[in-house]
């Protein structure tokens, strides 16, 4: 079973980042992170969130190693005019709710 450290590492190799760059962007120092990577030092929920966030990962993902089952997706929607006949799909207005909601999951996980 792999680390959330080993996890972290193999999403910066696949990003072609460095854990120096990883620990800038959430505000931890270098040392910090090594040890985090390491397993020496635990990360605090907001830390994992916001590495979670940067690397383009779930939570769920770089606690478990595994798909998050109740992860957001946008699903495509059209609208249909019946005097012309024609459908439409504007979906960027369905795009800022549904990050709206994936905001709060993540918010809650932190809890």
């Amino acid at each position: 079973m792999c680390s959330i450290g080993t996890r972290i590492k193999e999403a910066l190799v696949e990003r072609d980042q460095t854990q120096a760059a990883l620990a800038a962007a959430v505000g931890l120092s270098e040392s910090a992170m090594s040890k985090a990577l390491a397993g020496t030092r635990s990360l605090s929920s907001i830390e994992a969130a916001l590495i979670a966030e940067h690397l383009g990962v779930t939570m769920h993902w770089l606690v478990t190693g595994e798909a998050d089952p109740f992860e957001v997706r946008v699903a495509a929607r059209h609208s249909y005019d019946r005097p012309t006949g024609t459908y439409s799909c504007d979906s960027s207005a369905d795009l800022q709710v549904l990050e709206d909601i994936a905001l709060v999951y993540r918010q809650v996980q932190l809890t």
